[in-house]
């Protein structure tokens, strides 16, 4: 990004900030020589974590998101659904690879990453979110970014289109993963995990304050690691530094910085064939001697300013690098004989880098009688990437019978390009209070897109797209009593094309996606358990199909649905007993298509899917603070591809857990996957299996006793 656009849009900051003030609005002085009580202090240091990573949860149910309206709104006062893996979950699962946690989330399935886990994409509502995510709100393009979920805070997911604050998404929804903040008390934890598979991973998590302005937060793993995959193996480490400057009541500046780098076996598991369903799960059809070497760093830069009472200006830098040394070796057909798997060779160097600038300014006031929470923004985003493909030709290799070590052939440059996309976007949004039973939230975007990409074997431009598109948002909630909301929402999305050529000079219009949602959230039992209900109908229009004229080329005319309705259940109905549920029906289809079948299933979208983790913690007696819970897993079969072939099967997967605190220490017992279920998750390409049953014993002591 040039200075002279850094520039203009810091400067488009000020000037919306300036814009949007009120004449009266002006920021209240403060006596420094008074001291604040105990509970200003507490409401201080509250009020520092809502504005950074939400709400304390507690028994699995969140109160607010911060993904979908970016000022700390409470989920029930929204016409949008959205759930939350809150920490306490992610560590009761045993989560280290962020994927899993989407188990826990109603409509969504896993999609496995590049080569293995270490990166992790999502099909949400029915559609293939591909591997963009938010971290802390801001765009990750994580096709390449390895994460951990050593430093997750909580992980969200906003369903249906969310264009109006993001940009550019498919419609089935958004990822956003909140990441642990520095901390006001002194934090030091430390835990060590031994598994199946021979795996060892130990992680640590340190934060207080440095001075009375100057606070940390440190955490860090490193894994070793075999799997039940045959000679599939990975090490890395992880770091994750933040430091909070508070100089001030009203100004704070973050710094974060994420480094992984991990060695792994590349691994994409099995062709999409049905011959795949009859070998072990541990079947590796690659070569051991394919490892990749990746290294993913992310630096950001948050800064919060209180302008006054009612108004704050937020600007969030990123800039995340990810390069590695690919050898790629796998099976991507089956012969015809049933049992000779097809085999191909890559030897790659790639490379990616993404800025993102997001300036917001926000402010919750009263005007004409009404209360607003009002977002106002800019974004600019650019992604560079680049990568260069030598094709090996690599021996076949028997299904039944593998024998690992063929011969590779010679290398020669395949394909290799460089490219660049850019885009620039405004964005208004205000949820605004009627009185005590009303709410409205209403939102705008414009974005502008520029893509560019160069052949750089043939020294060509392979492609040059620019693009506009506006993406508005409305919804009305009602609240009959303080315990129910009736809502009804229109949301919609679009995604720049990037395959593909129309004949002649046509260009290629944005994938656009529209949502209508009604629903109802309730809560129970005081405020314990919360419920909620939703009812959607997705329409994506302006898919990819093949021209009837020119075969070669495609036309804009393909179209799909997806339809369903969603439950989620959160909280303790008993002291003691914490739950958490989400169950889906999704019917999503092609509705026209000049290639592909009317009526055809998409991808990863099973019709029904649920989950439910449950968990008592014995309250007395000499095993109190014992805890003991488990989880049961459903997902039914999902199409593999388009056109419709191969058939994932249906399963069931049962998870258990035990924790035990005595004095400092606390040990965990995990076995995932109890009645070892054969399971496959989707990637881009392939089938990959998921774990059989596996085990782990994790032991972790804090050095202040405050728990795990």
């Amino acid at each position: 990004m040039s200075s002279t656009a850094y520039r203009n849009l810091l400067l488009g900051g000020v000037f919306v900030v300036v814009a949007v003030l009120p004449t009266n609005a002006q920021a209240q002085t403060v006596d420094a020589s008074s001291e604040a009580t105990p509970d200003q202090e507490e409401a201080e240091k509250t009020l520092d974590l809502i504005v950074v990573t939400g709400r304390p949860i507690e028994n699995y149910a969140a109160s607010d998101a911060l993904t979908g309206t970016k000022s700390n709104a409470l989920l029930k006062d929204l016409p949008l659904a959205v759930s939350v893996v809150p920490q306490e979950l992610i560590q009761d699962r045993a989560i280290s690879y962020l994927g899993e946690a989407l188990d826990s989330v109603s409509g969504a399935q896993r999609k496995q990453g590049y080569g293995g886990t270490q990166n992790f994409g999502a099909f949400l509502r029915g559609f293939d979110s591909g591997f963009l995510t938010l971290r802390n709100g801001i765009r990750d393009f994580g096709f390449y970014t390895l994460r951990d979920a050593a430093n997750v805070e909580r992980f969200e997911v906003l369903k249906g289109p969310g264009s109006v604050l993001y940009g550019a998404l498919q419609p089935g929804g958004i990822t956003n993963t909140i990441t642990k903040q520095p901390t006001a008390d002194p934090l030091a934890r430390v835990s060590v995990l031994v598994g199946s598979y021979d795996r060892y991973r130990i992680k640590g998590d340190f934060g207080g304050p440095v001075t009375d302005q100057l606070f940390f937060r440190f955490n860090a793993a490193a894994e070793d690691a075999e799997s039940f995959r045959d000679e599939v193996k990975s090490d890395g480490y992880f770091l994750a530094p933040v430091v909070t400057w508070r100089p001030s009541e009203r100004f704070q500046w973050t710094l974060e910085l994420e480094h992984k780098q991990t060695d792994y076996t590349w691994d994409l598991g099995l062709p999409r064939n049905e011959v795949s369903f009859n070998v072990p799960v541990s079947r590796f059809l690659g070569e051991p001697d394919g490892i990749n070497e990746v290294r993913s760093t992310v630096f950001s830069s948050t800064i919060n300013y209180e302008l006054s009472d009612a108004w704050r200006f937020r600007q969030v830098t990123s800039y995340a690098e990810t390069s590695g040394d690919y050898k790629l070796r796998s099976a991507f057909a089956v012969a015809d004989d049933g049992r000779t798997a097809i085999r191909s060779a890559f030897d790659t160097d790639e490379s990616s880098s993404t800025l993102g600038v997001v300036n917001d300014v926000i402010g919750e006031f009263e005007a004409f009688g009404l209360d607003h929470q009002l977002v106002v923004g800019a974004d600019f985003y650019e992604i560079e990437s680049s990568f260069f493909f030598d094709f090996r030709p690599l021996d076949p290799i028997d299904i039944f019978e593998p024998v690992y070590g063929g011969a590779l052939g010679d290398p020669f440059p395949l394909f290799a390009e460089d490219s660049k996309d850019r885009s620039y976007g405004v964005y208004i949004q205000d949820l605004i209070s009627i009185g005590e039973r009303w709410k409205i939230l209403a939102g705008l975007r414009h974005d502008w897109n520029d893509y560019r990409a160069i052949d750089t074997l043939g020294d060509t431009v392979s492609r040059d797209t620019d693009e506009s598109a506006f993406s508005p948002q409305f919804g009305i909630v009602f609240q009959p009593d303080s315990d129910t909301s009736l809502y009804a929402s229109y949301s919609s999305s679009f995604q720049p094309v990037r395959s593909g050529r129309v004949f002649g000079d046509g260009a290629l219009e944005p994938e656009e996606g529209e949502q209508f949602e009604v629903g109802v959230k309730r809560s129970w039992f005081d405020g314990r358990l919360s419920t909620s209900v939703a009812l959607f109908n997705i329409i994506k229009k302006n898919v990819n199909t093949t021209d009837p004229d020119n075969p070669l080329f495609i036309i804009q005319t393909g179209e799909q649905r997806s339809r369903g309705v969603e439950l989620d259940v959160a909280g303790s109905p008993l002291p003691g007993w914490d739950v958490i549920f989400g169950g889906a029906y999704i019917d999503a289809e092609v509705t026209e298509d000049n290639r592909i079948a009317v009526g055809s299933g998409l991808p990863g979208a099973p019709e029904w899917s649920a989950s439910l983790w449950s968990k008592y913690t014995l309250q007395d007696g000499f095993l109190s603070g014992l805890e003991l819970g488990g989880g049961v897993f459903y997902v039914g079969e999902r199409e593999a591809s388009l056109p419709n072939g191969i058939v994932l099967p249906s399963y069931v997967r049962l998870d258990a857990f035990a924790s035990y605190p005595f004095g400092d220490f606390d040990v965990q017992l995990n076995v995932k996957n109890i009645t070892d279920e054969d399971i496959y998750d989707l990637t881009s390409t392939s089938i990959l299996p998921q774990e059989p049953i596996t085990v782990s014993l994790r032991l972790s002591y804090d050095f202040f006793g405050r728990g795990r």
